[in-house]
């Protein structure tokens, strides 16, 4: 009877070993797949440095590129502006001071003439000397695009290029004939300037009309 017995208890503690090693077995083996399912769950993934950003985030981004880009330009622009203002004076100061540098040579000669005007007792050497400043002065007017706009006496009137002060009547000459030139009229690089003051021929016939 002790022998049985002592062979069942034996035969107890092999069964429950070997339950308690199952159950081993199938705690571990669930927690291998729990730990396997923790990695593989998208919630636990890492944030993708490369995810999309929101539209919202995406135009504040934009906005704010567009307003940098903006503020270079208008400050560039101004840059420019005010770079371009400055050396379109100085441009205007160095051909000012080349005119004027001109016509100190032409104040020098008037200088001379006078002093010789003082002592000469030729008038026609007088003459002459104001005749060569009025050359030379008027050479330095042509040198920067002035021209004696073309006006003669009986030639024909243009209201583009002349001036009528005074009208005439008249039947010696045609309708709309110059009569008299009082001043005259000078163009800039084509452009009139001052029109040619004159007196223009109006025939009887016309007036009566």
């Amino acid at each position: 009877m002790k022998k049985s017995s002592k062979k069942e208890n034996m035969h107890s503690k092999e069964e429950s070993q070997m339950q308690a090693e199952n159950s081993e077995a199938q705690n571990s083996g669930s927690s291998v797949d729990k730990a396997d399912e923790t990695i593989a769950s998208p919630e636990n993934e890492p944030v993708s440095s490369g995810a999309e950003k929101s539209p919202e985030a995406a135009c504040r981004e934009e906005n704010e590129l567009l307003k940098d880009q903006l503020f270079r330009l208008a400050a560039d622009f101004d840059n420019f502006r005010k770079r371009t203002a400055r050396q379109m004076e100085e441009n205007r100061k160095a051909a000012l001071e080349q005119v004027l540098l001109d016509f100190v040579e032409v104040t020098d000669n008037f200088d001379r003439a006078l002093k010789s005007a003082r002592t000469a007792e030729d008038m026609s050497s007088i003459v002459s000397g104001i005749e060569q400043l009025s050359k030379q002065f008027f050479s330095i007017l042509e040198k920067y695009g002035l021209e004696r706009i073309k006006c003669e006496k009986a030639g024909e009137f243009d209201p583009h290029r002349h001036e009528a002060v005074q009208h005439v009547e008249t039947s010696d000459v045609p309708d709309n004939t110059i009569v008299e030139v009082y001043k005259s009229g000078y163009a800039l690089n084509e452009r009139v300037v001052r029109p040619a003051l004159v007196s223009v021929a109006r025939s009887p016939e016309e007036i009566e009309k």
